[in-house]
């Protein structure tokens, strides 16, 4: 749940009921799950558990991401391990991560080309927050690092 607001939101003290509530929700999704599925099965878990007497409104966004995996023995990422291994002097650490980058399963749908992607950020940069800043140091190691995978995926 991202958001949760109803009821009254102004200054000062109010002691009446709610007429409405609202709850904004994002799904992050797995390897071979489908947006549109999901979507129905939200719909149908929050009509099962509205008490009775009230009423819930699903409404969804228009736009939909698909999930996307890319094979853990990718010549890509092999590549991108070698380009980490020179940059840092030892070698990187495999993670799933969950995101929101809808062109790597567009990518894969129609160029049916699968996405290398890097991470340069730290812990402290408050990745996402009002406060986020980016080292211009992990800038200039991500632009060598690009760099030097097109020269690699070129050579293979």
């Amino acid at each position: 749940m991202n958001g949760i607001w109803g009821g009254f939101q102004g200054e000062g003290v109010k002691t009446v009921l709610p007429a409405e509530a609202h709850a904004k929700i994002t799904c992050r999704l797995v390897a071979d799950q489908d947006p549109e599925q999901i979507l129905r099965l939200l719909a149908a878990h929050a009509e099962r558990h509205t008490p009775p007497g009230a009423q819930v409104t699903v409404q969804p966004f228009i736009a939909t991401a698909r999930p996307y995996l890319m094979p853990a023995d990718h010549p890509g990422l092999q590549a991108a391990s070698d380009v980490l291994t020179e940059l840092y002097g030892k070698s990187p650490y495999y993670v799933r991560l969950g995101g929101t980058l809808p062109v790597c399963s567009l990518f894969l749908e129609h160029l049916k080309a699968y996405t290398v992607m890097y991470a340069f950020a730290l812990d402290d940069e408050q990745f996402h927050a009002p406060n986020e800043f980016f080292r211009l140091r992990s800038f200039e190691r991500g632009q060598i690092a690009y760099c030097r995978l097109l020269e690699r995926l070129a050579q293979r």
